[in-house]
């Protein structure tokens, strides 16, 4: 199991969630990765209005439509890895929103592949309009 990434709340680039989500979450784009199986690894922040905040290492499995968390940061402040994380559906709606709103955001290529490399997904998220397709 991979190792999280450092990641600083400052870089975060927001991920738009419906309105109806009270969260605000964010991607560090320092942290993001896409490994030769095709697999995007991210470290996800959601943070709620009184300043209270979690982040996650996650990562995307854009052919198949899962993620799996690989970690999550304690109270603490120190990450604390999953015990035999699993892959879950993206649209499971009670354990997924930011993440299948991060693969359609950018993440994901379509519904079957991933973004070729993490600038690429750097720079939809940035420019989401400028890059949507017609």
């Amino acid at each position: 199991m991979p190792a999280p990434p450092p990641f600083r709340k400052e870089r975060l680039i927001p991920i738009d969630m419906p309105t109806f989500v009270t969260l605000k979450f964010g991607v560090d784009p320092a942290t993001l990765t896409v490994t030769s199986d095709g697999v995007v690894r991210y470290v996800m922040v959601a943070a709620h209005a009184s300043g209270a905040s979690n982040a996650m290492y996650e990562g995307i499995r854009c052919s198949t439509g899962e993620f799996k968390t690989y970690a999550r940061v304690s109270a603490s402040g120190l990450w604390s890895m999953v015990n035999d994380p699993q892959w879950r559906p993206l649209n499971d709606n009670n354990t997924s929103r930011h993440a299948l709103a991060f693969a359609r955001l950018g993440a994901c290529e379509g519904r079957s592949a991933a973004a070729s490399d993490p600038a690429q997904i750097i720079a939809t998220l940035r420019n989401p309009l400028r890059n949507a397709g017609p």
